[in-house]
């Protein structure tokens, strides 16, 4: 069964849906997008769902069908626990006990005594969504200006975004130093992990919070996925979950592995987790319906030596959505070298323009793109001005 947001969705999602013949719930009105699928309504959707009810979402906004109709469902109660960034470091003390964190109440950050604070530390909302109002601060002396910075995204970015980020709770937490991965995976029926994708993460500096790029190849899949099966395993004992998709962000620093965030009941978000559908043949879902496990010993046999990665094109949060004219996609397209499939993105609630797979022969495309300024691809209107004002 699968809780859907129509309005940036993937086309191997839709098709492996109609595939498997899985239960379908739409947040809002189905679109056209969705015709031939098994569309159900609340009642009929949620009258089926039991403990043992394999459960996915293509957004985290759909969960709040899930605590609107069936909150006391273990999938809810699952799925809050570890929304919860408080709520969630609060449990893994048994794994990390002495790992820093604190939630603080958005309104007492100004007046809070830095003295008790191990710099560097990264700040965000308990409750959030991607990288919105993530700041890394280094020290005593930036923390004023990353608590304006903070305060500015929030306002943006809480009418945006209200039904998946509650920026009134906020987690202070220790800067984990190390490289940082993406995995999708599940766990089965007898609660045993299952590892499906493997991406790693690209920052272009210390200060670098965005999600523009990750990418995966056979290296990037042979040096964490031992690791990172492990840390599943050792997961399972706190949090014992069962038929349950999940997407982890996790860095690694020298032989420990330490989750960033986890997100319940989805792969990675905006339908980016169909870079293993590219990269290795990987469909996620058909996987987690099916109850099947890649052959990865197999998988990293087959592979080539390309890197395939995805790009997420977003407006910087400075320009209003509602002054953009066009984007030029064309010529947004012409800066890869070798596309798989770009996906334009025209959504409401989300500031995303474009989703780009792609593969390169070196490291080298992804850096330059890494630091592309992606307002040359927007369009503004123009004003006109009178003595009212600005008029469009």
């Amino acid at each position: 069964m699968i809780l859907i947001n129509d309005q940036i969705i993937s086309p191997i999602l839709l098709a492996s849906l109609q595939e498997l013949d899985i239960p379908v719930l739409v947040q809002g009105n189905p679109s056209n997008s969705l015709n031939g699928l098994k569309t159900l309504d609340e009642t009929e959707f949620f009258g089926l769902m039991n403990e043992q009810t394999k459960l996915l979402t293509n957004s985290e906004s759909c969960l709040k069908l899930l605590e609107s109709y069936a909150p006391d469902s273990v999938q809810n109660r699952w799925s809050k626990q570890l929304k919860d960034k408080g709520l969630f470091r609060s449990a893994l003390k048994k794994m990390y006990p002495d790992y820093f964190y604190k939630v603080a109440d958005r309104n007492e950050l100004y007046s809070h005594s830095i003295d008790e604070i191990p710099f560097p530390v990264v700040i965000k909302p308990s409750k959030g969504y991607s990288s919105v109002g993530v700041y890394k601060v280094k020290s005593a002396n930036e923390w004023e200006a990353a608590l304006r910075q903070l305060e500015t995204e929030l306002f943006v970015a809480e009418n945006m975004y209200q039904s998946v980020i509650d920026g009134e709770s906020i987690l202070i937490e220790k800067w984990i130093f190390g490289e940082e991965y993406a995995i999708d995976g599940y766990y089965d029926h007898s609660g045993h992990p299952v590892i499906l994708n493997v991406f790693k993460r690209l920052f272009k500096d210390e200060y670098d919070t965005s999600d523009r790029i990750y990418y995966t190849s056979k290296q990037v899949i042979a040096e964490i996925y031992d690791d990172i099966l492990a840390f599943m395993h050792q997961f399972q004992e706190i949090y014992p979950l069962k038929n349950f998709p999940i997407h982890f962000e996790i860095r690694k620093n020298n032989d420990s592995i330490i989750p960033i965030e986890v997100n319940p009941l989805r792969f990675a978000g905006a339908g980016t987790t169909d870079l293993g559908f590219y990269a290795y043949g990987c469909n996620v879902y058909e996987h987690y319906f099916r109850g099947t496990c890649p052959d990865w010993n197999r998988t990293l046999q087959h592979m080539d030596d390309h890197i395939y990665s995805f790009l997420c094109a977003e407006i910087p949060m400075h320009i209003s959505q509602s002054l953009i004219q066009s984007i030029n996609h064309p010529l947004f397209q012409k800066q890869f070298d070798h596309i798989l499939e770009y996906r334009p993105i025209q959504a409401a609630n989300d500031r995303t323009f474009a989703i780009v797979f792609f593969k390169s022969k070196t490291m080298d495309e992804l850096y330059r793109l890494l630091r592309l300024d992606l307002q040359a691809f927007i369009h503004r209107k123009e004003l006109q001005y009178s003595g009212e004002g600005a008029k469009e």
